[in-house]
């Protein structure tokens, strides 16, 4: 359930059909904006007009108001942004090295910029993490690890903002100890290793409809595969 009713905007495009009034008459016209209880259509004649939405009947009422409904989520009404999160970090050594560990995820941070409550939605999402080499040579050394998941919002209220948090990746980070040294013939191009996000793509619905798409970074969705 969306109730977005008394959000004004205007229309990207519409289609002519066919409406009826209470009465039975019928003209043919195109949504053109909607504004709390009334539409402005524009008749097939090119007349333009404002009409009370509940003259029309009760089937040409449930279209004007998805009609606004969808535009309204096409023009910005549901707006994305993105927060890491850390756990506390639990650090033992053995061997002479030092291993750090935590959990990190994602906060997705959903606001609802129109006056009205707008329901059902779901955030399906595709996160990565750097696995990072214990020992490396590169800062490239490593491999991507990838992690869906989605999650379910009853409503956002208007006016408001929600954070989803994302299901957690287990993160390490190593270093020697003092007095150590990596063995082998290259030991001393070996670093330390440190684990980390990079980089999250979400999807939003409402209901079936996608109303919007985000990542961070933005090439995420131009380099990842869903």
């Amino acid at each position: 359930l969306l109730i977005l009713s008394f959000l004004p905007f205007l229309a990207n495009s519409a289609e002519f059909r066919t409406f009826t009034d209470q009465q039975g008459r019928q003209m043919q016209a195109k949504v053109n904006q909607v504004s709390g209880g009334d539409v402005f259509i524009e008749r097939r004649d090119g007349l333009a007009t404002k009409v009370s939405i509940a003259l029309f009947s009760e089937e040409d009422q449930a279209y004007i108001r998805q009609w606004a409904v969808n535009h309204a989520l096409q023009n910005g009404a549901i707006e994305v942004r993105f927060s890491d999160e850390e756990s506390d970090k639990t650090t033992l050594s053995s061997g002479g090295i030092k291993t750090t560990k935590y959990d990190a995820h994602y906060e997705v941070i959903l606001k609802n910029t129109t006056d009205d409550a707008i329901g059902n939605i779901r955030v399906e999402y595709l996160m990565l993490k750097f696995v990072d080499e214990m020992a490396a040579k590169k800062r490239s050394a490593g491999e991507i690890e990838r992690k869906k998941g989605k999650v379910h919002l009853e409503q956002l209220p208007g006016r408001s903002e929600k954070r989803l948090a994302t299901d957690s990746f287990s993160m390490r980070e190593t270093e020697l100890e003092p007095g150590w040294v990596w063995s082998g013939n290259e030991a001393g191009k070996a670093r330390d290793s440190e684990d980390r996000l990079e980089g999250i793509w979400v999807k939003v619905y409402v209901g079936e409809m996608l109303a919007l798409e985000e990542a961070r970074p933005k090439s995420l969705i131009r380099k990842e595969v869903w």
